[in-house]
C-alpha cells in the first residue's frame, strides 16, 4: 500500500493473491487471513481490471465485457471465500441474513473487516451486472452487514464504509435503499473520518453525485480537490492516492462525456 507507482503494484499483486492464497491454505480457520486474501481478489479487479476498462471507448465493447466478465469472477471469489469465513464464525449466518432473520448482535467491532470486505464483494459484482441474480439474492445481506460495521466502527479505515455507501445511497433505486439525501450524508461523515485526505472520496462524490445530478461545477471542484492532496501526507496510502488521483485525471479529461461543457472549457 506504500509503493507509489501503480503499475509495479498491478505487476505485484497477483504475486501477493497467491502468496496470501497458501498461507490460508496453512491456517483455513484464520479469519484474519481469509479477511486478507478476499480483500486482495476485490483491490486488483477494481483497481486493475474493472477501473482501468471503464476508460476503454465503447468500441473496444468486447475488451471491456472481457474485463468486467474477470473483475465478476474475482468478485464471485471474494464472497466465497468471505462468506465460508462467515458460516465457520456463525453458522448459518448467510441464510438467514437472506431471509432477514439473522442475530447481527453476535458480530463484535473484531469481525468489522469481515462484514466490510463481505458487502463490498456483493455490491462490486451487482454493480458490474444488475441481472446477475447471484448477487442480487445477497444484496439485502450485504446492506445488513455494511450497516453491522457502520455500528460498531463507524471510523473504520478512514471511513471507508461511508464511502461506499456514498455509491449505495446514490446508485441504488429507493425500493433497494437509495436515497439521496443519505448519500450526501454519508459523503460528510467519510470526509470527516479521513480528515479530507482520502482523495477516492472526492472522486467518488464527483462520479455518483455530481454526474447523477448534472453538477458539472461540483464534479470539477471535487476531482481538482483529490489532485491537491499531497501522496506524501500520508505515505501508508501512497497507492490508494496514486490510483485515485490518476482515476481523477481521466475524468477531468474525459468530462465532455458526462456534462455539456460550458463555453471556453477545453475538451479532450
Amino acid at each position: 500500500m506504500r509503493e507509489e507507482d501503480p503499475a509495479i503494484a498491478a505487476e505485484a499483486f497477483p504475486i501477493l493473491i497467491k502468496a496470501s492464497e497458501i498461507l490460508l491454505e496453512g491456517s483455513p480457520r484464520d479469519q484474519g487471513k481469509a479477511v486478507m486474501t478476499g480483500s486482495l481478489y476485490i483491490m486488483y479487479a477494481s483497481a486493475f481490471i474493472d477501473g482501468p476498462a471503464s476508460f476503454l471507448p465503447d468500441e473496444r465493447y468486447l475488451e471491456k465485457k472481457d474485463a468486467a466478465d474477470r473483475a465478476a469472477a474475482l468478485y464471485r471469489r471474494a464472497f466465497r471465500l468471505l462468506s465460508e469465513a462467515m458460516e465457520r464464525r456463525y453458522p448459518g449466518v448467510i441464510e438467514a441474513a437472506v431471509d432477514g432473520r439473522a442475530d447481527y448482535s453476535r458480530f463484535n467491532k473484531a469481525d468489522v473487516p469481515l462484514l466490510y470486505w463481505t458487502a463490498v464483494s456483493v455490491l462490486a459484482g451487482f454493480g458490474l451486472d444488475p441481472l446477475d441474480f447471484k448477487a442480487a439474492r445477497h444484496l439485502g445481506a450485504a446492506s445488513a452487514f455494511l450497516a453491522r460495521a457502520a455500528e460498531l466502527d463507524p471510523g473504520w479505515n478512514k471511513g471507508a464504509i461511508w464511502e461506499l455507501y456514498v455509491t449505495y445511497y446514490a446508485s441504488m433505486p429507493s425500493y433497494l435503499g437509495g436515497d439521496p439525501a443519505k448519500a450526501l450524508d454519508a459523503y460528510d461523515r467519510a470526509v470527516s473520518y479521513s480528515n479530507g485526505g482520502a482523495p477516492s472520496i472526492f472522486v467518488t462524490y464527483a462520479t455518483a453525485i455530481c454526474v447523477p445530478t448534472d453538477d458539472y461545477d461540483g464534479y470539477k471542484s471535487s476531482l481538482e480537490r483529490a489532485l491537491a492532496i499531497d501522496p506524501e501526507a500520508d505515505p501508508d496510502a501512497r497507492l490508494a492516492t496514486a490510483l485515485a488521483q490518476g482515476r481523477a485525471r481521466r475524468l477531468l479529461e474525459g468530462a465532455s462525456k458526462y456534462f455539456i461543457l460550458p463555453e471556453g472549457e477545453n475538451q479532450p
